[in-house]
This record gives structure tokens, sequence and C-alpha cells, in this order.
């Protein structure tokens, strides 16, 4: 009998994850995600503090630091294969610039926020990446709460409204209705309109952290849906976190994000959750069905599309409008919207990056290999989250709430990755083994 096969030597990056989960600490990964959560209320205490106009620049800037430092942290775990891939599609984007010079160069900046935090994620374990979404939390509560129980002095402290003017993102002339420092969606107007719980929170819908209610009930969709793919801690601890998301729900008023995890209760129950088939053909199906819509109920002879009712069902028909209102030259990319896109996320994505390439991205996500089910249901959740948030808005691209989801889906790709390597050593290096032993070779 030949001595035992000596076992491989475990992957660089499955041995950073697991000192990542060994670490009392927080590690540069996790530091990264809860700066790129919390760096707009930075910003904004600053804006209304008079010390600087914070604008559409320091933001830039502030969002570039944190890139490059990912960028740092990940930069021996990039292999030659996806670099070149990186180039590929850098050099097909410009040449569609110089092609469309209305297309937008951002979404290089939204793909780069998926790929740095996805591979940040990589680098970490499942109990370090459920630390870091604890600390969110319990940072989103706080300064909840501090919004919730004091509004006044959270507007002295925190002028969200004059924030994003600076940013450009509310005219200056634009008419604050709520007569308050919130973001123009801060309010719903009045409370009968608000959906849960308006005895208590009257019109207010709160922002925390994040500004934007709306962003608020993505990150409370993110933890759910964690929570759904994922056993990582003690029972009562997962019970407490899913109790904490629907209470995010709550805060913000998001009937999208409340509707979204009751969907994704619904599909973990069934058997093709994590069929990566299911991944791709879901936000395949919800365009088609969007321009469905938009052809079977189109606008007026000669009028664009437009948001005619500003709530769901009315942005869902300004999708399914814009959509059917394209040429082929705005599918391939080829050709700026005659409409703004931001209100539609996949309009911005597919008219920015162009059909194919669109597909294709899509492709890579949905077929690439997980050996662990927590990563392979945490996919099928994000698919299924991205499916529908992007049928009324490009929110799911902004950092503040993409970091934290693809750093934790990142995490659970690695944990699954990790266990069979973590094995095989030990079979092997068992001593005097037996040729019917798994670690001898005959």
């Amino acid at each position: 009998m030949r001595q035992a096969a000596s076992a491989p030597p475990l992957r660089r990056p499955v041995l950073r994850a697991r000192r990542a989960g060994e670490a009392d600490g927080l590690n540069a990964g996790s530091r990264l995600v809860i700066g790129a959560a919390m760096f707009n209320l930075g910003l904004c205490f600053i804006n209304t503090s008079g010390w600087i106009s914070a604008g559409n620049a320091a933001i830039i800037l502030v969002e570039f630091v944190i890139l490059i430092a990912g960028f740092a942290c990940i930069r021996h775990d990039i292999g030659k294969a996806t670099l070149q891939l990186i180039g590929l599609v850098v050099l097909y984007m410009i040449g569609l610039k110089l092609i469309n010079p209305g297309l937008d160069l951002k979404i290089q900046h939204d793909l780069a926020i998926m790929f740095v935090f996805y591979k940040l994620g990589r680098l970490n374990s499942l109990a370090q990446a459920n630390r870091t979404l604890w600390i969110v939390m319990l940072i989103v509560l706080g300064f909840g709460m501090f919004e919730w129980l004091l509004p006044e002095s959270f507007g002295r402290i925190f002028d969200i409204w004059s924030y994003y003017v600076n940013k450009g993102v509310i005219g200056q002339d634009a008419v604050n209705h709520s007569a308050s420092n919130l973001f123009i969606s801060g309010s719903r107007g009045s409370s009968d309109l608000r959906n849960f719980f308006p005895g208590i929170f009257g019109a207010h819908r709160i922002s925390s952290i994040f500004l934007e209610p709306d962003s608020l009930g993505n990150f409370a969709v993110t933890a759910f849906a964690w929570c759904l793919s994922t056993r990582i801690g003690g029972r009562r601890s997962r019970y407490l976190l899913f109790a904490l998301s629907g209470f995010c729900v709550v805060l913000a008023d998001s009937r999208f994000a409340g509707i979204c995890c009751a969907i994704m209760l619904a599909f973990r129950q069934t058997a093709v959750t994590r069929s990566k088939v299911l991944v791709f053909c879901l936000p395949v199906a919800v365009v088609i069905g969007l321009a469905i819509a938009g052809s079977i109920s189109p606008m007026p002879i000669n009028a664009p599309p437009m948001i005619v009712h500003d709530n769901f069902a009315g942005r869902l028909l300004f999708s399914g409008r814009l959509l059917d209102a394209w040429g082929a030259a705005q599918w391939f990319g080829l050709a700026a919207s005659p409409v703004y896109t931001a209100d539609t996320g996949y309009a911005y994505f597919i008219n920015n990056l162009g059909l194919p390439l669109a597909l294709f991205l899509l492709l890579l996500f949905a077929s690439h290999r997980t050996r662990g089910q927590e990563a392979a249901w945490m996919k099928a959740m994000m698919s299924l989250y991205f499916a529908a948030s992007l049928c009324v808005g490009a929110s799911v691209f902004t950092i503040k709430t993409a970091a934290i989801i693809w750093f934790l889906y990142g995490a659970a790709d690695a944990a699954g990755r990790a266990e069979p390597r973590a094995v095989a050593p030990r079979l092997a290096e068992l001593p005097n083994a037996s040729p019917a032993s798994p670690g001898a070779v005959r």
C-alpha cells in the first residue's frame, strides 16, 4: 500500500475567510460595509452643520475611496480570467459610449460595487457576515428610533431635504409639501395614506441612516433574505433578526418590502427555489411581462411615457410603457432612452449596458456554481429581490444597500466552498490509514 496522498493546501481565500470568522473585531471588509451604509448620513450632518456644502462631488469622492479600499483588500484574490473579463466589459462599454454619447457610464460604478463587495464577502465567514449585519441593524434601529421619537431634533441635525437639493436629486424650486426636513418621500402627506400603523407613526416614513425610506425597505428585504437563506446563530437570534427586519418594513412603511418579503417566504418553501434556471428566467420574465403590459395600455398618441399615478401600480405601468416605446437602438444601448430611466431600473440597466451584455451578466450570476445551500438560497432570494425592485427604480444599485447584500452573498458562497476542503486534509492525514481508508491511495 502506498502512503496516503498529501492533502492539497487550502486556497488562500478560504483561509482568510476562517481567520475573519475567528477574529473578535471587525475586519476591513466589515468596516467598508458599515461605512458604505452610513457615509451619506455623515455627509448630511456635515452639510447641515454648514462646514461644507456636501454635493455630488463629495459623494463621488467618498464612494471612490471606499471602492479603492475594497480593491486593495481583494487585489490578491482576483484571477487573470476575471481581470480579462473586466477589461472586455470596460472596452465594450467604451465602444458603446462612442456610438451612444447619452450612455451613462455610472453603470460601471454600479457593477464595481457588486464585484468588490462580493469578493470582500468571500474573505469572510458566515459568522463574521452575520455579525456585520447585526451591527448595521442595531445602528439602523438606533437612528430610526431617534428619527421617530424626536423628529424635530433629528431634522435639526440631519437636514435631509437640503442635502438632496445639493445633490441635485430635488430641484431648487421643488415645493416641500411635508413642511419638514425629510426626503420628498419621507411623508405620506396624510396618516390616512400610511399602510402600517398610521395611528402610531402618522404620515411619517422613517429613513434612519439611509435618508430615504425606500432604502430602509431594501435593507429590510436584505436582512429578511439572509434569515431565510442561512442558519447561522441560535434560533432565538434568527427569530429576533426576522422580527427586526419586519419592524424595519413597518418603520419605512414600505409596501414593496412587505410584499417582497412575503413572496420570498413563499418561494423558500418551494423545491425550485435554488434552480439556476429560475434565477435567470425570473428577471427576464418580468421584463417581458412589463413590455406586454405597456403595449396593452399605451400612452395617448404622441405622448411620451410618464408616471401618471405616483404609486406602485403607476410606476409598474410607466416601466412597461417605456420599454414598449423603445426601438431596437435603445434595447441594444446604441441610442439613449427618449425618457429618463431613473424610476425604472430595467430601463436603466438595459439601456446603459445593451441587451446582450445585460443578459450575459445575468447569465454569469445565475450560472455561478454555489456549493453550499446557503449561497444557493441567498442567490435565489436576490434574484427575486432584483426582479421586483427593478420594476420601480434603480435603488438596488446604490452602495448604501448594495454593499451589504453582495457582501452577505459572498460570505455565504465562501462558506459553502470552505467545508469540503476543511474535511479532506483531516482524512488524508490519518495515521496508519488502511487500504480501505478514504485517505489512502491504491
